[in-house]
């Protein structure tokens, strides 16, 4: 097997303090791996290390690929505003596009000096030549390295990624969450890279994006390295999880399910092991101590015996060896596995029996002149817990403002029960006091208990010591899980939650999930968490656009996450539809594996077979 990455022995401090040691993995070449650990155990900066972007403390990486070929899909980028979607993506090969920009320049401003009051005649001479040498030089420059090729080449690439030819000249600072996604990876292949790098390339994707993004990964045929807590994703793509700790990584074959698996039963194993080592280690304890106790009592009555005396380090040589064989026992132990405390929760007495909550009746609402919902109708009620989905732009949280009269409708109703308290979560945690402690915020609340706090933060990862900081000091990840207990404690009877576990690791996302599975109270969420989606809601209001421009509407689907997918893909695709899809998709995939020909006419021509196999699937898949 030929490895694309190797380290031995890495190891990396920051501002003097140990970020994490005595890591050793390989990643062979082709394969998708999921690095993956706790916010802050170093995810990033190892990733940085492997890049040569900064130096390890100790330990060494082969690579078989220079890092200037490997592609790194990074969260922020600092881009000019102006930047087009066609430079950005072709800014994946800098020299090109810097040579492309030149010629442009150059042949501006020989327009602008033709088009001088008086003609051409008014020209300078000898600029003009000056200036149609350096044109020649620099366009010489681009004819050999291929230049036009390339830039039908990266506009192929666009297409491959689902770009009209008229978004080429948007701004890229203008694009979606997702087509930004699309047009990083764009970028990332114009350059051709042996390895993909890719940092939680699903923060901010809607359903449909992260399931197009799946969909490609698992067809790319390169290494792929990336950092995700999307943990459908990782068991969608990954072959591999390597997971970071501060003491070293650990890698498991296959996706999350598997990795916690493999944690689950490694944790059973190693918990089997220290009991029987702790039954062994009391044996041993309570044999050298019955051994010693005979050998004195032998030892005494023996007196000046020489027999007597004898006979009595017979106990002396049993004891002696219990001791050697505790001394290898104890070099053995396996540590106790470290276990996070559980999460107990006691809700206070009291119950609301009404049956609806709240009730939206022929709702309209319009952002300006542009409609978004008319005539909405949705009804909350007792024991509810929906998820809104949809995809990104559609109104998922504009219906969550409606919902809490954060925004009121243009005509219709929004009845809401006289004794509903609603708990709002949005992540721009606007209502934390940021001078408190993490203890004070609870303790804050009505009823709170010091001991009961200090538990409750214990449940959500908060350890003894990390209850005295400041909420300013706390990481975004941390301050959305004191909004989040302090929400769920606040005696509200309906939550509704806006992306409640963004910025948050899988731990932090599963004490989320188990909170929310006991809670009494109903529930609206938006979320792309599929994971939490699937174990926690019992309804989908799915958020859809009626046509273009004519707004949104919803559907609520009475069941799980599941059912409602399986559903979906039965009533929007007949089985003569779903055929002829999956007759395009493979055409579409064949055009797309398709070497660049070299002929600009043959090019054109995949570029428009490629156009027309998208726009009959998009078609398609709209068919209801």
């Amino acid at each position: 097997m030929t490895f694309a990455i190797k380290a031995q022995g890495l190891a990396k401090e920051w501002e003097g303090k140990p970020l994490f040691q005595n890591v050793d993995f390989e990643i062979e070449d082709g394969h998708r791996v999921a690095l993956f650990g706790r916010n802050g155990v170093g995810k990033t900066t190892l990733i940085r290390g492997l890049m040569n972007e900064i130096q390890f403390d100790r330990g060494t990486v082969w690579r078989r690929y220079p890092t200037a070929n490997w592609g790194w899909l990074e969260q922020q980028l600092q881009l000019d505003e102006q930047t087009t979607l066609l430079s950005f993506v072709g800014s994946g090969r800098p020299e090109m596009e810097e040579l492309r920009r030149r010629l442009l320049a150059l042949q501006q401003e020989m327009d602008g000096m033709g088009d001088d009051d008086g003609g051409s005649e008014r020209i300078d001479t000898e600029s003009w030549g000056q200036l149609t040498a350096l044109y020649g030089s620099v366009q010489e420059q681009y004819l050999i390295k291929d230049g036009y090729g390339w830039e039908v080449s990266v506009e192929q690439m666009l297409t491959r990624f689902g770009f009209s030819a008229g978004q080429f000249g948007v701004p890229y600072g203008t694009l979606s969450g997702g087509e930004k996604t699309r047009a990083q990876l764009a970028r990332l292949l114009v350059s051709d890279p042996a390895l993909l790098v890719l940092d939680e390339p699903t923060n901010h994707l809607d359903t449909e994006t992260l399931s197009w993004l799946e969909n490609w990964l698992k067809g790319y045929k390169g290494t792929v390295l990336f950092v995700s807590h999307d943990r459908s994703f990782i068991d969608s793509i990954a072959h591999a999880v390597l997971e970071l700790t501060p003491d070293g990584a650990r890698r498991y074959e296959g996706g999350y399910a598997s990795y916690q698996s493999q944690r689950d039963a490694e944790i059973r194993s190693q918990q089997a092991l220290y009991d029987k080592q702790q039954r062994e280690k009391q044996h041993l304890v309570e044999a050298i101590r019955q051994y010693r106790q005979w050998y004195k009592q032998a030892h005494d009555a023996a007196g000046i015996d020489f027999y007597k005396r004898k006979k009595a380090e017979k106990n002396s040589t049993r004891f002696k060896a219990k001791e050697r064989a505790l001394e290898r026992l104890e070099a053995e132990m396996v540590e106790r596995p470290k276990l996070d405390p559980s999460l107990r929760i006691q809700f206070r007495d009291g119950s609301f029996e009404a049956k609806t909550l709240v009730n939206l009746h022929d709702v309209t609402f319009r952002y300006g002149d542009a409609p978004l919902f008319e005539g909405l109708c949705l009804r909350v009620q007792r024991g509810d817990k929906m998820a809104v989905v949809g995809r990104n732009g559609i109104g998922k949280s504009t219906l969550l403002k409606l919902l809490t009269s954060q925004l009121q409708p243009l005509e219709g109703l929004v009845e809401h029960h006289p004794e509903i308290r609603i708990g709002y979560f949005a992540q721009e945690l606007d209502d934390l006091n940021l001078s408190q402690t993490v203890l004070d915020t609870l303790l804050s609340m009505d009823g709170m208990t010091q001991s009961y706090a200090r538990t409750v933060l214990a449940g959500f990862l908060f350890p003894k010591e990390d209850v005295m900081k400041r909420v300013r000091d706390l990481s975004m990840g941390e301050r959305c899980r004191v909004a989040f207990v302090k929400l769920y404690f606040s005696g509200a009877n309906l939550l509704v939650l806006d992306e409640p576990t963004n910025y948050l690791d899988v731990d932090a996302r599963e004490r989320i999930e188990d909170a929310l599975e006991s809670y009494p109270g109903a529930l609206l969420m938006v979320s792309h968490d599929r994971y939490l989606i699937r174990r926690v809601a019992n309804r989908i209001v799915n958020v859809k656009a009626v046509s273009q421009g004519s707004g949104s509407t919803v559907e609520v689907f009475n069941g799980p996450y599941e059912e409602w997918i399986s559903q979906s893909a039965e009533d929007s695709n007949p089985v003569d539809v779903r055929n002829q899809i999956r007759q395009l998709e493979y055409q579409l995939s064949q055009a797309i594996a398709t070497d660049t020909p070299r002929d600009p006419d043959e090019q054109r021509q995949l570029m428009a077979d490629i156009r027309r196999l998208q726009d009959e699937l998009q078609a398609l898949r709209g068919v209801k």
